[in-house]
């Protein structure tokens, strides 16, 4: 007889996975999915499943019930051995009939961690981290306490797999067996069966090839008499660290920075420090740290360890070692202020925890020597500051300073939101060496500003009354620097540029290469490969100055390089112009101030960090601007009122993300593109890497800062300027899908987004009408869109991500090759999940997502027996049905013969009044009017351009030639097909 415990198999099962498992395709619809209901025949989508509370329900059929009615109901068997079925397909459990036949056996004899075979380690302990990440939304306690410690952004949470266990792994396990024996002997589970971490959040430890190796919990309740040691609140698996925490992440970052304990490395995660690094403990250096060392390409190195007696002997301790292991690398000590004694702490204080930690570790500044004290000055306390009342005002990085000859205060991140908040970070520097208070306020504030005072005070050794006289001038200085934020469209004083700057800006401007040389320069900042992709993110950093920008996502797998890339890219981006956020909250996006997004890039690092802000986002990008209403109190008369503010774009926005499944409306605003994943892209990179310390390596890496200063000029020297395509009317789409409306608008902004980059070699006309400035749009320009467009929109199969299309390719190619080694047709080859992952290369993640995006367009098919067997697929898709095109697209021959038959050409305008952007007004020129008809010649820097044809070379893209200002190439149309 079994006894079976209903409550603990429907809070264990899957419910979404298990009648996906049953032939019903499930759609994400907020919060829920819906499907097609298998108990009626049903038309249009009327089963709808609820996770959250382990529900089904048909809308049309009425058929309604938990997981184990669900499968009851699909197979025609009573409840009990449905819910035999579900708990023998569960992780490590038994089968229905081997359950039901088999009596519990005595417990196996114990095994030790070694005797686990290192996949079969790796696999259990993934899959138990998978099940307390599950849990941790399930159970509030686990969340409430990294809520309560500020450690429960999204992006953090889904990038390190936390978790929290509450005993309920236990019931999905069976009582005993192999599985329940090597959890044992792994260290999950004790000798009695119990799981080891119970009432702990856990953090899984990843090895540098992205194994889970180990497993770290951190206790939520007890902290005061319950466990009075450290080996109490923090367990680890046993027999031994394997790894060094987040050192896979952190190997490639510029900056390592070394913590105590594995939650001051969450925090300053959290704050934007992706190259940090957790220890076990003050003296928890591991060989696994010295192995990391070894491979790490950071050329500084910090030490944040606690602010204790252990903390700084192990400071010192690790010191030492790193001047062994990393000889030529620098290591600077962090010394945090006065009331935090880890960076977790610190992180937990900080207002804005980001922007502390950038000021805490900025360089240190020299303090102002002292002059020497005179009688005057020592006979009181309350003459510290006679003499020099206003103190000195200063430049610093990121900011301003006021000095005074025993203290400074550095003020960065200055930003005001509305009337009633001036927010910034201040630093109280003075009162001896390494002394100082950080904190973020609101200098509005009198509460904020008393509280600081007497931080400072404290460091200063000075009266409080004097250090509150010191924040009154520095508030008048911090209210009119902010208001003169926002000068020139929000860009703030543009710095000044040299002659040989602006002379730099103008010769890649007017290069007849010049998307050539963008691909070499961007070759320059190691990004392998990504040829379209690089371009694209290019083009949108460049179209932040158009009236209507591109809006890119780059989707991948974790670990793909996708942060990487658009971080390479972007720093090619005026730093005035770059906004990079790591989280992004609900409404911070409406309180910016007014122009402060104003032709600005906005590049959010993790789309799960701001996903409460997509609808922020979405009509930033689609209305140019956000506005929202809010009741406010007046600071001069108290009463309340209704406040506006508005926050002005236009705005090129980038984000990354690793779900394939966006909604509609993302869509619709976005160009989404993918990174290679292919083993090919990975050998590349890989060798790359290691040359990256040879001499050419560090030639390189020099190299970059040249190319850094020169694209900066020449963004700087772009103008915001209107665009008109004259052969916009004669360009070809395809009109017979529905996601083609959403295409198409990006496909028109990605010509105009080419031409924006060529203004320096576009003539400037006049409208004498509207009285306005305009560039035309070249056939080259087109032909370069059409080559991006083909590889970014291009898909005889609608609907797929760039990823999914790249699977189904590959994966037919795979089902060609079986069937002619077995000898049988491609449509009778079935395969595994497992056959896939080892013959493509791609991880298990990769192939999960993308075969259930497959699945469910309909393209692959899974089978069989029953609930619990191992899936296999079959391929529903042929080559046949097409490759990679834009259906209807024009290619641009046959446009240069429509436009010849319209005379189409030159725009209506009075013809140029410059050469081009960049060249002095007022020269004289020997261009007149043109007429519709001519043939309009413009000769630029040695360019010659005739109707949009120059003599430029060709650039290449993914290993297909692209027009650089020269003659398109493209192929001949096939049914209206043009393949470019």
């Amino acid at each position: 007889m079994v006894n079976i415990d209903f409550a603990a198999i429907k809070a264990a099962a899957d419910l979404v996975e298990i009648i996906q498992a049953h032939g019903v395709f499930l759609k994400k619809e907020g919060r829920d999915y819906v499907g097609l209901c298998p108990f009626h025949d049903d038309k249009t989508p009327s089963l709808r499943v609820t996770p959250g509370k382990g529900l089904w329900r048909c809308m049309s059929c009425e058929a309604a019930g938990n997981v184990i009615q669900f499968v009851a109901r699909k197979n025609g068997i009573a409840e009990k051995e449905a819910a035999l079925r579900i708990l023998g397909s569960l992780p490590g459990v038994q089968t229905a009939s081997e359950l039901e036949k088999k009596t519990p056996k005595p417990p196996s004899p114990a095994v030790t961690a070694a005797a686990v075979p290192a996949k079969v380690a790796a696999d259990l302990l993934a899959r138990v981290a998978g099940f307390y990440a599950r849990t941790l939304h399930k159970d509030r306690a686990g969340l409430d306490y990294l809520t309560a410690r500020k450690l429960a952004e999204p992006a953090m949470l889904e990038a390190f797999r936390l978790g929290y266990c509450n005993g309920t792994l236990k019931t999905a396990l069976p009582q005993v067996g192999e599985v329940v024996t090597q959890l044992q002997a792994l260290g999950v589970l004790n000798a009695k069966g119990n799981e080891v971490f119970y009432g702990r959040v856990t953090v899984p430890i990843l090895d540098t090839a992205g194994a889970v190796v180990g497993l770290y919990g951190r206790k939520v309740e007890g902290d005061g008499a319950k466990l009075n040691t450290e080996s109490a609140r923090h367990i680890y698996l046993s027999g031994g660290h394997r790894a060094a925490f987040n050192a896979g992440a952190a190997k490639h970052a510029p900056r390592l920075v070394f913590t105590e304990a594995i939650f001051d490395a969450l925090a300053l995660w959290q704050a934007g420090e992706t190259g940090v690094v957790a220890l076990y403990g003050a003296d928890g250096f591991t060989e696994h740290h010295a192995e990391f060392l070894r491979q790490m390409s950071a050329s500084e190195i910090l030490l944040a360890l606690d602010a204790d007696a252990k903390g700084r002997a192990g400071a010192e301790q690790l010191r030492k070692k790193l001047a062994e292991l990393a000889p030529a690398v620098p290591v600077r000590l962090v010394e945090w202020p006065e009331g935090a004694k880890d960076a977790a702490e610190f992180c937990t204080q900080a207002e804005d925890a980001r922007a502390a930690w950038s000021a805490l570790i900025a360089p240190p500044v020299a303090p102002t020597p002292a002059p020497a004290p005179t009688p005057e000055a020592t006979a009181g306390k309350e003459e510290a500051g006679k003499g020099d009342d206003e103190g000195r005002e200063e430049a610093a990085a990121g900011g301003f300073a006021l000095v005074w000859p025993n203290r400074r205060y550095e003020v960065v991140a200055l930003a005001r939101a509305g009337v009633s908040r001036l927010k910034a970070t201040v630093k109280a520097i003075g009162g001896g060496p390494g002394r100082f208070h950080v904190e973020a306020l609101d200098l509005y504030s009198g509460r904020a500003r008393r509280l600081f005072a007497g931080e400072a005070a404290r460091v200063f050794r000075l009266p409080v009354e004097l250090v509150e006289s010191d924040l009154s001038r520095l508030l008048v200085v911090a209210e009119r620097r902010a208001g003169n934020d926002g000068a020139q469209n929000g860009s703030g004083t543009l710095p000044p540029q040299s002659a040989q700057d602006r002379s730099e800006a103008l010769k890649l401007g007017r290069s007849a290469d010049l998307v050539g040389e963008l691909q070499r320069d961007l070759g320059k900042l190691g990004i392998i490969g990504e040829e379209t992709n690089r371009l694209l993110l290019y083009l949108a950093l460049t179209s932040r100055r158009m009236l209507d920008p591109l809006a890119v996502q780059v989707l991948a797998g974790s670990g793909a390089g996708k942060s990487h890339l658009q971080d390479a890219v972007l720093s090619l981006c005026p730093d005035e112009d770059l906004i990079k956020l790591t989280s992004l909250s609900n409404q911070a996006l409406f309180y910016k101030g007014e122009d402060s997004l104003k032709h600005k890039c906005l590049a959010v690092e993790e789309v799960a960090g701001a996903a409460g802000a997509r609808y922020a986002l979405r009509n930033l990008i689609s209305a140019k601007k956000l506005t929202i209403e809010t009741t406010v109190k007046n600071p001069a008369t108290g009463k309340m009122e209704t406040q506006v503010n508005t926050v002005n774009g236009p705005t090129a926005v980038f984000e990354t993300t690793t779900d394939p499944q966006g909604d509609p409306e993302t869509k619709s605003r976005f160009i989404i593109t993918s990174i290679d994943e292919s083993p090919e892209q990975t050998r590349a990179i890989v060798e790359a890497q290691r040359n990256r310390h040879t001499l050419d390596g560090l030639r390189a890496r020099h190299a970059r800062a040249e190319v850094l200063r020169r694209h900066h000029a020449f963004q700087r020297a772009l103008h915001t300027v209107e665009i008109v395509n004259p052969f916009e009317p004669l360009l070809g789409y395809g009109d017979d899908r529905l996601a083609f409306r959403r295409d198409h608008p990006k496909y028109l902004h990605l010509i105009l987004a080419v031409t924006f980059l060529h203004q320096m070699q576009r003539p400037v006309r006049r409208d004498a009408g509207l009285g306005l400035d305009y560039i035309e749009t070249t056939l080259d320009d087109i032909a370069i869109a059409n080559d991006l467009a083909a590889e970014l929109f291009g898909a005889s199969v609608d609907d797929l991500s760039r990823p999914g299309r790249e699977l189904l390719e590959r994966t037919a190619a795979h089902v060609q090759a079986k069937a002619e080694r077995t000898k049988t047709t491609p449509e009778k080859v079935e395969f595994t999940r497992r056959e896939l992952r080892e013959a493509l290369g791609w991880s298990e993640y990769q192939l999960r997502t993308h075969l259930h995006e497959l699945a469910e367009l309909e393209y692959i098919v899974s089978l069989s027996g029953r609930y619990g067997a191992t899936f296999t697929y079959r391929l529903l898709w042929s080559p046949e049905e097409g490759g990679r095109f834009v259906p209807g697209l024009k290619s641009v021959e046959q446009l240069r013969k429509d436009a010849a038959k319209l005379g189409i050409g030159n725009g209506p305008g009075t013809g140029p009044t410059s050469l081009a952007f960049g060249e002095p007004r007022g020269e004289k020129t020997n261009l007149g009017a043109t007429s519709l008809n001519q043939t309009n010649e413009v000769k630029t820097g040695g360019f010659t351009s005739e109707n949009g044809r120059g003599q430029g070379d060709l650039g290449a893209v993914n290993g297909r030639h692209i027009p650089v200002n020269g003659h398109a190439r493209a192929h001949p149309a096939e049914n209206g097909k043009a393949r470019a």
